[in-house]
């Protein structure tokens, strides 16, 4: 086995920065930006074709649908043939279908079609690609580094909808898909100035050369199916409530100016908790770090159904903070127990599990208002599910943390290993 001496959080940051301000860049310039501007399009497209609200939010429900479908055999091509090839290609079909969608004139099943499209090609777009580049790049920083990342997305829920917002009002609604398509090239100018790490000048590395199981390996490890079913629950219980938050505000008697303003705090939580979370992820072991904000999510949630209306800030933070805490977390451990051998294939199938969870929970919880006109029901489903989730998460063997991976190898300290 080839060796060498590990390096320092330091010297990677030095080394890996422009591939993390390019992930970071790109994460929030792609796929995962949809989700955060169709708020401000609801009513104008309820007015433009007469749809009603619910049938214009399952656009992120359809989006989802076409990723998790396409993402494992996107992760599959992007560790044979390298991240680079994969951006190259996907980035500029993801903005073309994008402005489509501004010349858009026709039927409800062509418009959620077509988002189930932006899925499919927008998984070479979405963080799962972003987040190998960043695990390749760094190790003993691995954590700080993913939060940071995921920082991106916090930033776009507090950017786009006042900016879309912004656009719609000035220019229409099918400003918001010009703007977002011309966002979404950024990162590929971008890439002409950026070396990825499994760069390797004409041909990418070979895969088996990397530390890790194959996919054939993981589907008969418990690990893999853990997290799966984990982020699934979790994804399902901490997102199920995010796009309702407003309307349960409202239903509480608090102004629409003050709902959105308190459904913001959401992505503050997230910005500033992500890479703080990282930080304590690299020292400590991951789990029990992120299980204990999972829970505060679960308590600020309990908190919102026996108080009401004037604990909403406490748990819009704490969910946010549980939201952050569930992307870093996913993206971490799968790397830590699958490893980079097939990251991008092992890790898509988990996050796509994560992202048909997230994608479910809101329409499921707007399902059980409309059959009994309260959240009380949605939220208590939510808290049980936090719950089953961290339990399913802290019944996984403990990863080595002694046991480091260094470019392609792998420093073996001589300790106990649960990973391969």
């Amino acid at each position: 086995m080839t060796t060498s001496a590990p390096s320092s959080a330091g010297t990677e940051f030095r080394s890996g920065l422009p591939a993390l301000v390019f992930a970071t860049l790109g994460v929030a310039f792609g796929y995962t930006a949809l989700a955060y501007f169709i708020g401000p399009l609801v009513v104008p497209l309820e007015q433009e074709f007469g749809w009603n609200r619910g049938e214009v939010t399952q656009t992120n429900l359809w989006s989802s649908i076409g990723l998790a479908a396409m993402l494992p055999f996107t992760g599959m091509i992007a560790d044979r043939r390298g991240v680079r090839a994969v951006f190259v290609v996907t980035i500029p079909l993801f903005a073309a279908l994008v402005l489509s969608l501004a010349l858009f004139d026709g039927p409800l099943w062509l418009f959620l079609g077509t988002y189930a499209l932006i899925g499919v090609i927008g998984s070479g777009t979405s963080s799962v690609m972003y987040a190998k580049v960043v695990a390749r790049a760094f190790d003993r920083a691995r954590g700080l580094a993913l939060g940071v990342l995921s920082a991106g997305l916090g930033a776009v829920a507090l950017i786009f909808p006042p900016l879309m917002g912004w656009a719609i009002a000035t220019w229409g609604w099918r400003s918001a898909f010009v703007t977002m398509a011309v966002i979404a090239l950024l990162p590929l100018v971008a890439l002409a100035f950026v070396r990825m790490p499994d760069d390797r000048g004409v041909a990418p590395a070979d895969p088996r050369s990397l530390p890790g199981m194959p996919p054939r390996e993981a589907v008969r490890r418990r690990e893999f199916w853990t997290l799966i079913i984990a982020f699934f629950v979790l994804g399902y219980a901490l997102v199920s409530m995010i796009p309702h938050f407003v309307p349960l505000l409202i239903d509480s008697g608090v102004g629409p100016v003050q709902a959105a303003f308190l459904s913001a705090l959401v992505g503050l939580g997230t910005v500033v908790a992500r890479p703080v979370i990282g930080w304590f992820i690299d020292r400590f072991y991951a789990t029990y770090v992120g299980v204990p904000l999972f829970l505060f999510a679960a308590v600020g949630t309990l908190v919102l159904l026996l108080g009401g209306a004037p604990y909403a800030p406490l748990t819009a933070i704490l969910i946010g903070i549980g939201f952050g805490a569930e992307v870093d977390l996913a993206s971490y451990l799968s790397s830590r127990y699958l490893g980079q051998r097939a990251f991008g294939a092992l890790y898509g199938v988990i996050y796509s599990a994560f992202a048909i969870g997230a994608a479910v929970g809101p329409v499921v919880t707007g399902y059980i208002f409309a059959s009994r006109g309260s959240y009380s029901v949605a939220l208590v489903v939510s808290i049980i599910l936090i719950i089953v989730g961290s339990a399913l998460l802290l019944s996984l063997p403990r990863y080595d943390r002694r046991n480091y991976e260094v470019n392609d190898a792998v420093v073996d300290t001589g300790a106990p290993r649960s990973t391969p």
